[in-house]
């Protein structure tokens, strides 16, 4: 059996769609594309959606709506995929730097009014697979600053907090519709607001600044940051199937928290009974590498989670961040997905409590013949 660390799920449907939107002329940023926009924020609840390339894309937009320019700090969490950091760096403002929660690699609150200075602008907090960082007191301490907020949910779609979904708490509220996430356009992203100037904005944005690129009059700077009426059916069609996705992913989150018995590997705890949707299941352990060596001889693909974001030299950071520090040196992706079989998880926990055994095997071995 091979296991690979992640696996999506698309049927006939998507492709079925994509090819009508070819028949039928759809292909660029037009009426299906605006027709995704209109369902994704009715499922979330919000007023305006605009989709974006990618998911960097969707934050950079957000960011330019905001008049967030060269210099302008932005407060983040150290341990985050490296994208949530780019954007601002892409536009010439400055990562800040924050260190995660022990038990979760989500940023700490009480860390950030101690990193805000005359030039903080915004805060970027990430919701990392799906779970939710702690937003109420994020909120106190931006209006306290004057600061705004864009929620990085690029993997949080449809996860919950006790006050509704994730990525609808703030200024702006941004997707990724990657390969890897609960439904997939192969690459994509989406800003929500309710923010009817910062909607305009976007919508500018993406346009190379024009409300109508057939009669040009130039309104602001942007650039092409179009979506595709292709992208929009296959999105369209994998709507249908989102709370089906949801479920699937908790489940298998369940399945593994349920059977892995083993004292040298943790999961990175997700709160499913209250809303949060872990698109992957992450855990941690001391022997990472030993474990990926024993996998990949069994055809179990683990990957690793990404290491701090100190250790990109672009940051030019030198502090240290021990909770973002241990996360990015011991944790791990197990494989998920929504297209994931029942069978193949099972064969990863068998093998994962067996690995496990082995060592201890191994270790009370090496200990009796000192």
């Amino acid at each position: 059996m091979k296991v690979s660390w992640w696996k999506t799920e698309l049927k006939n449907n998507e492709a079925e769609a994509a090819a009508n939107a070819v028949r039928n002329r759809h292909i660029s940023n037009g009426l299906v594309s605006e027709q995704f926009e209109k369902a994704f924020a009715e499922i979330l609840g919000v007023k305006y959606a605009v989709t974006a390339p990618c998911g960097t894309m969707a934050l950079v937009m957000s960011l330019l709506a905001h008049s967030i320019s060269v210099g302008d700090e932005i407060i983040l969490p150290a341990s985050t995929w490296i994208s949530t950091a780019h954007a601002p760096l892409l536009i010439g403002a400055k990562p800040v730097l924050v260190d995660v929660q022990r038990e979760r690699p989500l940023i700490d609150h009480h860390q950030i009014e101690a990193k805000i200075t005359e030039k903080t602008k915004a805060i970027i907090p990430v919701h990392i697979n799906g779970m939710s960082a702690d937003m109420g007191e994020i909120t106190k301490v931006a209006e306290k600053h004057g600061l705004i907020i864009i929620e990085d949910a690029c993997q949080a779609l449809l996860s919950k907090n006790k006050d509704g979904f994730l990525g609808t708490q703030s200024n702006a509220g941004c997707f990724s519709l990657g390969a890897t996430k609960l439904i997939t356009t192969g690459q994509g992203g989406m800003v929500v607001t309710d923010d009817a100037h910062v909607y305009r904005r976007l919508k500018l944005l993406k346009n190379n600044g024009m409300e109508d690129i057939n009669t040009p009059h130039y309104i602001q700077a942007g650039a092409n940051f179009k979506f595709s009426d292709i992208l929009a059916a296959v999105g369209l069609e994998q709507l249908k199937v989102l709370d089906e996705h949801a479920k699937r992913v908790k489940d298998i989150y369940m399945r593994y928290k349920l059977s892995i018995k083993t004292p040298h590997m943790s999961l990175i705890p997700a709160d499913v009974e209250n809303g949060e949707v872990p698109v992957y299941t992450e855990a941690l352990t001391e022997r990472r590498q030993e474990l990926l060596e024993y996998a990949k001889e069994r055809n179990i693909d683990l990957r690793v989670l990404p290491p701090g974001l100190r250790h990109a030299p672009q940051f030019e950071c030198n502090e240290s961040f021990p909770n973002a520090e241990k996360f990015g040196t011991e944790g791990l992706y197990l494989p998920s997905g929504p297209g994931q079989s029942d069978e193949g998880i099972d064969y990863v926990i068998e093998h994962i409590n067996a690995f496990e055994g082995i060592r201890e095997y191994v270790d009370h071995l090496s200990w009796l013949l000192k």
